[in-house]
């Protein structure tokens, strides 16, 4: 059974309004679901997306800002580290430099009782040479003797140091003093090997 117009121009007042009712929530339900849930839908996905794209544009900007900060540190490590690698000798360099403490005890107005370079040991990139030295002066040629080998142009360490009276008769103000001087040699190899790593 079909309803036309003259039906419902017919019925009475309070069915039209139900009838009115009726098709709005029909409209609204059809509105609701084909038009603006999926576009809610769609909003609260992409606000979502946003926020998670705002996260990543902060955390990618500080990761920006820090790798700045790390190629400063980097450039400030390797100018470091030429100044380091311009101390150390190379093996060609060792005999000069052995040559230098000697010339630098002497000139301070030591003897030398004792002037024993040792076996080279092998660290990373570098060795250490440890020279024994017994040498025998007044206090205050010593110090010199050992200030002299701190400035000297190569890194050298003097450790344990061990300072007591000298020969009998030689005077009393005249010392002896042991001492461990480790001189440090750049290793060549080491560096070209790390240079074939790093191609």
């Amino acid at each position: 059974m079909a309803i036309g117009l003259d039906d419902i121009k017919n019925l009475s007042l309070r069915k039209k309004l139900l009838l009115g009712l009726v098709l709005l929530l029909l409209i609204g339900y059809f509105y609701w679901f084909y038009l603006f849930q999926p576009v809610f839908e769609k909003k609260t996905r992409l606000s979502e997306e946003l926020g998670n794209l705002n996260t990543r544009i902060v955390a990618t900007q500080r990761v920006v800002g820090q790798i700045e900060q790390y190629r400063k540190e980097v450039a400030k490590l390797e100018e470091d580290l030429k100044i380091l690698l311009a101390k150390l000798p190379d093996q060609k360099e060792i005999p000069h430099l052995l040559t230098s403490v000697s010339e630098a005890g002497r000139s301070a107005g030591l003897d030398f009782i004792l002037f024993e370079p040792g076996e080279p040991v092998s660290k990373e990139f570098y060795a250490e040479i440890p020279v024994k030295i017994a040498v025998e002066g007044k206090y205050n040629d010593i110090a010199v003797f050992f200030d002299s080998v701190a400035h000297l142009p190569r890194i050298a360490n003097i450790m344990d140091v061990e300072i007591k009276s000298g020969k009998k008769g030689a005077g009393s103000d005249v010392l002896t003093a042991d001492c461990l001087i480790k001189i440090y040699m750049f290793l060549e190899k080491a560096n070209e090997e790390a240079n074939e790593k790093k191609k």
